[in-house]
């Protein structure tokens, strides 16, 4: 079985045990934590010592004293301070079928019920061992439930076992700057894991006080044998006395803890006792005495215990930690305190977990809006229009395009498209799928409205191609195009607006898709880190709100002051003050230049520059943190004619203290996977981003040697980024692995790096690994394609995509 497989089943075994025993768990923990240290705390508590006189009263002479009306005496019970009183336990008809009286051991007076503190921890036992039901019930629930820890404790540590013994260190201690879910998940998998002995001891016994087959079992698979058929005695009759004189003959001193009268008519007398060189209080010998003559009928020193019959001997303490002595006590209630508090955050983070939904689609819709989304752009515009349709009454589910079938379209009157195109006119990877079945299916879509939203970048030849093609496909099934395909290039605001104001009128909405929220960020940090260089790149740090995780995004909109928009209209022979219409309004030219892009000087006049102008569009960066301020790798673009990119030199170039206009921008296909597996981790240049925040995100969690990192650059000297936090996480254990790919120096390629270890890869990928490509697309993004389509045919590549195991940030 794969460690994949393994880790996979151990996780759902320690779910689903966990939860089905939870209740029973945190009753159960937190009530042994509070038995663990019993002794002591009785010890504590004050209480009125008795008047030591002489010899205790022997059993035959506190038989008498010690009967009640109603009662049958069962058991007496002494202390081993002589200044204590005794305990008398009697069969009765209450609802236990026992109770218990103090007596003074000395005159053999009964002083009442047991102390308040005795009580107190009587009823605790009771809750701890049957839930204060009734016994038979409560046994075989609390019985069940330590046989569920049994297995969610191995399950537990199988799944979160270090590939290596030079992990270990890691694997035990606390990852600082754990926040929120993580910082519970690693609170409740710390604990499992420095208890797991004293837990998994806990667990192991604890079906011996509640089931006669676990004792059996145990029994005949531990114990010798010896003394362990039924003790009888001879007669029927009861001679306490000729009990007595028997025992003295085998304990001249008298001294005993307990004197358990026969069980049935020709029962035994059975008394324990501790032997001078005890090593706790419950390490009883025990004798076996003829009940009518006294006779030895069987002796069990404690000195002479070995191997199994030893270890049966301390069942319950091992359960409750004495064996170890004091310390032993104190460690095994923390340890119950943890099994209680596993109860708590097991079941949050379970519900949390399933509170994180990728799509919404509740209750009954006649419009679906469903989205195919690369980077994440089209993910977020399918946010926003359902929550545009939501205010306006129109219900409609929302799903990501890869998790449908062609068949259930047929269930909406209209659909609504949201469709990034990839590359080269190819569609994201998580509707690769998608894109297979329709090809292929024969579903009639007949009077299916279908509005096609096309996303893409007009750089590509291939600009927005998937759209079309589920437009034309669609309408090849019979289903009527609501309105005419709608292309936004990289994100464009006014195409999103024109298509949401013509989608309002074919629906009778009422207003229009609010605005884009954008937020100020703070630039609190600006260093580069490879000075001299001419192609130079800047760890970026910026203060802004909002919540992110490892392989999201920052989209950042250029800002231009009005000096540099009226010098570029001047600069192109225009008047910056002539009005041109853009997506419908009459603006001045300098505003409208505002929302484009524009390079040179270009005409004949302002509104045909304005025209041939492509629309501004927000520049993508990969977060490269994992929590706290938003860190930022960002190449600083320096262009033929010298001038530098647009927001990479605002970047760049910015001081601290500067604010930019940027948004968050969630990434759901170029996240780490939430069940453990192995990563391959494949960037070049300022590609390395998202890994930064993965493997941050790794070591707060705790899950070391599953990442490998192959990164690319051109020199060793000057390019190597983040040199020393990437060598940490290799010596810590969050990377398994690090291989380095210099094109200048050494004439490689992170492609080609991949192809030299493809062995490795294979290994990986057999236990399930996620293979993240980050950087240029003409790069990286075609060569380590191309390595693994040689390497593992298109459908093996296709399996990878379809599992979504093959993640690709490329631009």
């Amino acid at each position: 079985m794969s460690k994949k497989l393994t880790q996979r089943l151990s996780f759902r075994l320690h779910q689903w045990l966990g939860l089905a025993s939870a209740a029973v768990l945190l009753v159960v923990g937190l009530t042994g934590a509070l038995l663990a240290l019993e002794d002591q705390i009785t010890d504590a508590w004050p209480k009125t010592p008795l008047k030591v006189s002489g010899a205790p009263l022997t059993p035959p002479q506190l038989a008498p004293h010690l009967e009640m009306p109603g009662k049958i005496l069962s058991r007496i019970y002494l202390e081993s301070d002589p200044a204590s009183p005794g305990r008398a336990m009697y069969l009765d008809d209450s609802p236990q079928g026992f109770s218990f009286q103090s007596f003074n051991p000395y005159t053999g007076e009964l002083l009442g019920p047991r102390p308040a503190i005795e009580e107190f921890f009587a009823d605790v036992m009771a809750l701890h061992r049957w839930l204060l039901i009734p016994r038979s019930v409560g046994s075989l629930i609390t019985g069940t439930a330590a046989l569920m820890a049994i297995g969610l404790l191995i399950a537990g540590i199988i799944r979160r076992a270090p590939d290596k013994l030079s992990s270990l260190k890691g694997w035990l201690a606390w990852k600082k700057g754990a926040k929120g879910r993580h910082a519970l998940w690693q609170f409740h998998a710390l604990l499992g894991t420095w208890f797991f002995i004293p837990l998994l001891l806990m667990a192991l016994t604890g079906p011996w006080f509640a089931f006669d087959w676990y004792r059996q079992g145990l029994t005949q698979m531990l114990g010798s044998g010896q003394g362990s058929g039924p003790v009888q005695s001879q007669g029927r009759e009861v001679n306490l006395d000729a009990a007595w004189q028997g025992f003295l003959s085998v304990k001249p001193d008298g001294q005993y803890l307990r004197w358990m009268m026969p069980r049935g008519p020709r029962g035994a007398i059975t008394v324990l006792y501790l032997e001078a060189d005890a090593p706790h209080h419950h390490a009883y010998s025990r004798l076996s005495l003829d009940a009518g003559s006294g006779a030895l009928l069987h002796q069990q020193r404690y000195s002479d215990l070995q191997g199994g019959d030893y270890w049966l001997a301390n069942i319950y303490a091992l359960h409750t930690g004495l064996y170890f002595g004091l310390p032993g006590r104190i460690i095994w209630s923390l340890a119950g305190l943890a099994f209680g508090s596993f109860a708590v955050t097991g079941v949050w983070l379970f519900f949390n977990r399933r509170a994180r939904p990728k799509d919404k689609a509740l209750g009954p819709a006649q419009t679906l809006i469903t989205y195919a989304s690369q980077s994440g752009t089209a993910a977020a515009q399918g946010q926003r229009l359902k929550g545009w349709l939501d205010s306006q009454g129109h219900g409609a589910h929302l799903k990501a395009l890869g998790n449908l079938a062609p068949a259930q379209l047929a269930a909406y009157q209209q659909v609504l498209v949201l469709a990034s195109t990839y590359g080269e006119g190819e569609p994201p990877d998580s509707a690769l799928g998608f894109q297979q079945q329709l090809a292929q299916a024969q579903v009639p879509l007949d009077g299916l409205k279908v509005g096609v939203w096309a996303f893409g970048a007009s750089q590509y030849q291939q600009f927005c191609a998937f759209g079309h093609w589920l437009a034309e496909r669609f309408g090849q099934l019979g289903a009527e195009l609501l309105l005419p395909v709608t292309e936004v290039d990289r994100g464009a605001e006014h195409s999103i607006r024109q298509w949401s104001q013509a989608l309002a009128e074919k629906l009778s909405l009422g207003g229009h898709m609010s605005e884009a929220h954008w937020q100020q960020a703070e630039l609190i940090g600006n260093q580069c880190l490879n000075p001299g260089s001419i192609r130079a790149v800047h760890d970026i740090r910026l203060a802004l709100p909002g919540h992110y995780q490892p392989g999201d995004l920052l989209e950042l909109l250029p800002v231009r002051s009005e000096g540099e928009l009226r010098a570029a209209a001047l600069a192109a022979g225009q008047d910056p003050d002539a009005p041109v219409s853009l997506s419908g309004d009459i603006q001045p030219l300098w505003q409208a230049l505002d929302q484009l892009e524009w390079q040179g000087p270009q005409g004949p006049d302002a509104q045909a520059w304005v025209d041939s102008l492509a629309p501004l569009a927000p520049r993508s960066y990969s977060i490269a943190s994992h929590q706290g301020p938003v860190r930022l790798m960002v190449r600083h673009v320096i262009k033929d004619d010298g001038s530098t990119g647009l927001a990479s030199g605002q970047l760049c170039q910015g001081a601290v203290g500067q604010h930019f206009k940027t948004r968050l921008k969630g990434h759901g296909s170029f996240r780490l996977p939430e069940d453990p597996a192995p990563l391959v981790l494949l960037g070049a240049g300022t590609g390395l981003a998202p890994y930064l925040g993965f493997l941050a995100q790794l070591r707060a969690q705790g899950r070391q040697g599953q990442a490998w990192l192959l990164f690319g650059e051109r020199q060793p000297g000057q390019d190597y980024y983040y040199q020393d936090e990437l060598e940490a996480f290799l010596a810590d254990g969050t990377l398994a692995r690090l291989d380095l790919a210099w094109s200048r120096s050494d004439g490689r390629y992170v492609q080609q790096a991949l192809a030299q270890a493809l062995p490795q890869l294979d290994q990986v990928l057999a236990q399930g690994a996620h293979l993240y490509v980050c950087g240029a697309i003409d790069g990286i993004g075609k060569g380590v394609h191309q390595v693994l389509l040689e390497h593992l045919g298109e459908a093996g590549v296709a399996a990878l995509v379809t599992a979504g195991r093959y993640h690709r940030d490329l631009y």
